[in-house]
């Protein structure tokens, strides 16, 4: 076995990993397309984007999506010594089911892992109006925008589809930050949107990781 076969079995099988423990489970349409039709395979993240805009919908604590996506992915950050500072304002809410929130998080933080290892990455998370912010910076110098845009295409589809949009922002001699932008959600009991909180403390990886991924 050639070691790119290796490769490709590998990736085969953490992909179907990640599938069954992240993804939410759903019902597959059975019925076949007609003769000479094709038809896309179906894809759970794809599915109920409109639902997870709707107001009656549960919303989604930033924090607890963010620490979610950190203990899923705990083993490759500790595996290629990428040191992650946190800093998220409390009390976040975002119009969407918080799984898929993690998700989404979690695909944008293996972007940037992927494409900045062995670095310093800062992962942050604020209201700016009727919007949170999530943010993924690196300090990896040199980057092609194409390339890291390129990276997440697939990841800009399905932020768009559900509202929010995906933005890149390359500095060439200092590093890239990747924005998330989503609807904000309302307060639960009072009714109102989430205060503009814009500064929140950074706690480092070492901090927090007692509660996202015990060792």
């Amino acid at each position: 076995m050639t070691i790119w076969m290796a490769y490709f079995l590998a990736a085969v099988a953490a992909s179907g990993a990640f599938i069954a423990a992240g993804w939410r489970s759903r019902r597959i349409l059975t019925s076949s397309p007609p003769k000479g039709r094709y038809e896309l395979p179906f894809d759970p993240l794809w599915g109920g984007a409109a639902d997870d805009l709707s107001p009656t919908q549960p919303q989604s604590d930033v924090e607890a999506a963010v620490r979610l996506a950190l203990k899923r992915l705990a083993p490759m950050l500790k595996s290629q010594s990428v040191q992650a500072d946190i800093a998220v304002a409390p009390g976040l809410l975002v119009r969407m089911r918080v799984d898929t929130l993690a998700d989404l998080v979690e695909e944008l933080l293996g972007a940037a892992v992927h494409a900045a290892p062995t670095s310093r990455l800062l992962l942050t998370a604020s209201a700016h109006g009727d919007q949170v912010e999530i943010s993924i910076t690196d300090d990896v110098p040199g980057a092609a925008p194409d390339v890291r845009a390129a990276s997440v295409r697939g990841l800009m589809e399905r932020v768009s589809i559900r509202g929010g949009s995906l933005n890149i922002d390359v500095h060439p001699a200092e590093g890239t930050t990747m924005t998330l932008r989503l609807a904000a959600g309302v307060e639960r009991r009072t009714g109102r949107e989430p205060r503009d909180a814009t500064r929140a403390p950074v706690a480092s990886w070492n901090a927090v990781r007692r509660t996202v991924e015990p060792y």
